[in-house]
């Protein structure tokens, strides 16, 4: 499930308000999940293409190696073919034309760091979880329409192509 950080902060914000009226109403604590896929599912494939598109309009590829793509594959063999002919291929190449020319060949070790790292993902994008938002549904219908528009947590008001690339741009600003 994917969802922008600032709803879930915005719900983070109401659930304190709203816990702090219902205290002593309630013997055992709410369980809130702030989840996109029950109504508004983006996938993993739906992101990458937009950030692809994304850095490919705003961002220019200078001084790449390769220039990024985004493909999934739907079993290990798959992957192993695209890992082989997308990335160690062309880092073999590249590290080869690097040292004979005296340089240091940097390609092979990047990728196996990207490699690792993408191992860390796999756990939760080949997993599939279903979340119910009855509470966060509840929580909204307790917060007057101010409250709802100024700590916005309904995700139906998401716009993936508006929200992507702005955070990008917020996350690149402030680095």
């Amino acid at each position: 499930d994917i969802i922008p950080i600032d709803y879930c902060v915005n719900m983070l914000i109401s659930v304190g308000w709203y816990t702090s009226i219902i205290t002593k109403q309630v013997d055992t604590p709410l369980i809130y999940h702030c989840t996109s896929g029950s109504k508004k599912p983006y996938t993993w494939l739906q992101l990458g293409t937009l950030m692809l598109e994304f850095f490919q309009s705003k961002e220019p590829f200078n001084e790449v190696f390769r220039r990024p793509d985004v493909n999934f594959a739907t079993n290990k063999l798959e992957l192993e073919y695209w890992k082989t002919i997308s990335h160690w291929i062309p880092a073999y190449i590249a590290d080869g034309l690097s040292k004979v020319m005296g340089k240091k060949a940097i390609m092979l070790r990047a990728y196996d760091k990207v490699h690792r790292a993408s191992k860390t993902f796999t756990f939760f994008t080949k997993r599939e979880w279903t979340w119910t938002d009855g509470n966060c549904n509840m929580l909204m219908s307790k917060m007057s329409d101010i409250d709802r528009k100024v700590y916005n947590f309904n995700v139906h008001d998401i716009i993936w192509r508006i929200t992507i690339p702005t955070t990008s741009e917020e996350q690149r600003n402030t680095s």
